[in-house]
């Protein structure tokens, strides 16, 4: 299984494999249904974020983690993640989401800061997005036209998670 982390400006942070990944963002669908969370959702779950999305996207972030801290694990319908959790390498016996995911919420704002300094730096934005940390999968990811994750429909999977 694929190692997977965020990619921001010079920098990825792995955060796991690529079934951990899916377990996160698979929470965040339960835990925000019906809310406004569309940047992370479909944005760093399946294309990536434009540098004017980034405040917004970083508030969301913010908002999904206390939610997580107020969600037991016991409230997640993991039936529902259509995966075998067993092989996932999280730890579920921690007392709430956001400590679960507390490196996934932390290596995110890491690449948000990242983008920004790389475009503070050098004029240029890389942006964020999430992608596989394992080499030679990263520079696969890293050099992929953003037109290609334009063309990803709503029921298309991931590059990450192929």
């Amino acid at each position: 299984m694929k190692n997977v982390g965020f990619h921001g400006g010079h920098t990825v942070y792995n955060c796991g494999t690529s079934l951990d990944m899916y377990i996160f963002f698979q929470c965040i669908a339960q835990v925000t249904s019906g809310m406004g969370t569309n940047l992370l959702a479909d944005g760093l779950y399946r294309r990536y974020l434009e540098k004017n999305d980034l405040h917004l996207a970083s508030e969301q972030a913010l908002q999904v983690e206390v939610l997580f801290s107020r969600t037991l694990p016991t409230e997640i319908n993991w039936g529902d993640i259509g995966r075998n959790i067993n092989l996932s390498t999280l730890c579920f016996d921690k007392y709430n989401l956001a400590t679960i995911f507390s490196e996934h919420f932390k290596n995110f704002h890491r690449a948000i800061k990242s983008a920004e300094s790389f475009y503070h730096d050098f004029g240029t934005y890389i942006p964020v997005k999430t992608v596989i940390s394992d080499l030679p999968w990263f520079i696969e990811d890293k050099n992929r036209p953003l037109e290609q994750y334009d063309a990803l429909g709503s029921d298309d999977l991931p590059f990450w998670l192929r």
